[in-house]
């Protein structure tokens, strides 16, 4: 009866609309009054969720997206994506595409991509002509290879829920997120054929060269970051220190387009952004101690396994569980709440954990760009003044490609797989 009043409480306080964190942690110590457990051992459990060197890492990204964003360096970003993609049919779509790609080794984040470097593509795609819900949507979908392509603020979120290798998670995130990136340029080139989007004319070799030179050091901060973290010279953290510090020494010494004071309010956008993230790791402790102590992730490994022990029934499982979380949810929540439920399962059936991360966190992505709650769609909406309906209408096609690529990945654990093994 006890864990039914927890389960009441927690989804009645949800749908009256509290923050899913408070709604957590007020569910978990109603719980824990009721069984009689040591409430300074729940608070406890809610500080040590917090011990953890690694989630430096996640505002030292933040910031260095920030301070990216607010100097040229994404502007320098653009220029050399356009320079090399820009004649394709469907020019700035590529390169909407291609600019997240590159940005996508600073940030690790899909909201600091779309709100930053995703605006100034989505800006510049409308200006050439494109239509605005169609570049909301290439903008939207974009975005969401950051966190799948190394770094990724969710992948540090499942290492420290699973106790995988960040190192082996990031590696393996690679190859999907190129994947991503190649489907979504195909799909680009042929709408822009059959709608008749602008095409510019090729750059010249030395115009290309030139736009490689001005945006050089920018493109050298991916290569720093996961070189000196794969090369072991540094920890996460320490290499996602060492970006802010980079990135700050371009922007203030380098191309003089940031101001010393300006860090202030990038540290504002950090906090904002961070708190709502790292709020969920006490909460996501409390109740998943509430989960633990009734056995939850075991009974339900054995109610599916009870219905079906084929992997192929239990990983459409997995992906049909994480899919509809993600249209209703946040991704860390999903994460740090879900991951440790059905993580006995994929051990299971013998499913490699960094596969399983890398897939779980593409499921998460999915739900940014996908209704009801679709993040990703709702920012740009707000930030660009267009109807969320327009935007969705445009999406669905992205969706498709997601959601195949989601397939691929899942059956073939040698795309995530190849590179871990080789380097680690």
């Amino acid at each position: 009866m006890t864990v039914l009043a927890f389960v009441i409480l927690f989804f009645v306080l949800f749908f009256l609309g509290m923050p899913i964190a408070f709604a957590m942690i007020t569910s978990a110590w109603a719980y824990a009054l009721l069984e009689g457990i040591d409430l300074g051992f729940l608070s406890l459990q809610m500080f040590t969720s917090l011990d953890f060197f690694v989630l430096l890492a996640i505002p030292l990204f933040i910031l260095t997206s920030e301070v990216m964003n607010r100097s040229s360096v994404s502007a320098r970003i653009f220029d050399f994506a356009n320079s090399l993609v820009g004649f394709i049919p469907g020019g700035l779509g590529h390169v909407n595409v291609l600019t997240s790609v590159i940005f996508s080794g600073m940030s690790g984040s899909a909201v600091a991509d779309v709100g930053g470097i995703g605006r100034l593509c989505y800006r510049s795609m409308v200006d050439d002509g494109y239509n605005k819900p169609f570049s909301a949507a290439v903008t939207a979908s974009s975005s969401v290879i950051g966190p799948i392509i190394p770094p990724s603020i969710p992948m540090v979120v499942f290492s420290m829920v699973s106790g995988e290798s960040i190192a082996r998670l990031f590696l393996g995130g690679a190859v999907p997120g190129i994947l991503i990136a190649a489907c979504l340029m195909i799909y680009i080139y042929f709408v822009a054929r059959h709608s008749g989007h602008p095409v510019h004319p090729r750059q010249s070799l030395a115009l290309v060269i030139a736009a490689l030179i001005r945006g050089f050091f920018p493109l050298l901060t991916p290569g720093i970051l996961l070189g000196g973290i794969y090369l072991g010279v540094v920890t996460i953290t320490e290499a996602a220190a060492l970006a802010v510090v980079y990135s700050l020494i371009l922007g203030i010494f380098a191309f003089r387009q940031f101001a010393v004071w300006e860090i202030i309010a990038c540290l504002k956008s950090v906090f904002i952004i961070c708190g709502s993230i790292l709020i969920l790791l006490p909460a996501a402790k409390v109740f998943g101690f509430v989960l633990t102590a009734e056995s939850v992730p075991d009974l339900f490994s054995g109610m599916v396994l009870s219905i079906s022990d084929n992997p192929v029934f239990i990983l459409i499982a997995i992906n049909v569980l994480f899919l509809v979380l993600g249209c209703i949810s946040d991704p860390n929540v999903n994460i740090m709440l879900f991951v440790p439920i059905v993580m006995p399962l994929a051990n299971a059936i013998g499913m490699d954990p960094t596969h399983f991360g890398v897939v779980v966190v593409l499921n998460c992505m999915i739900g940014l760009v996908t209704p009801p709650v679709g993040s990703l769609l709702f920012t740009l909406s707000g930030m660009e003044n267009i109807p969320i309906e327009k935007i969705i209408r445009q999406m669905w096609p992205f969706i498709a490609i997601f959601v195949l690529l989601l397939v691929v990945v899942t059956a073939f654990p040698s795309l995530v797989l190849t590179l871990p093994n080789m380097l680690s």
